[in-house]
């Protein structure tokens, strides 16, 4: 029996691992130039900061809706 995940929780792995590659993999050098100053500040601290702010927004997301959790919430239990 196979076992599919439902359109939330993909979406919050596929956002994941999108961030992880944008921020860790080679992709990272096309953004490492000075010229484009954004507000004073460097292109490349703008995209890792542009980034670490949407990974931050997704885990906040995933941690209110409970992604991880197979079992009902506590509240939700009936007693």
């Amino acid at each position: 029996m196979r076992k599919t995940l439902p359109p939330r929780k993909l979406a919050i792995y596929g956002g994941m691992l999108l961030g992880f590659v944008m921020l860790e993999s080679p992709m990272i050098m096309i953004a490492n130039k000075i010229d484009p100053m954004i507000m004073g500040a460097p292109f490349l601290f703008v995209w890792n900061l542009g980034w670490w702010a949407f990974l931050t927004g997704l885990f906040l997301l995933a941690y209110l809706t409970n992604w991880g959790s197979s079992s009902v919430p506590a509240p939700q239990r009936n007693r």
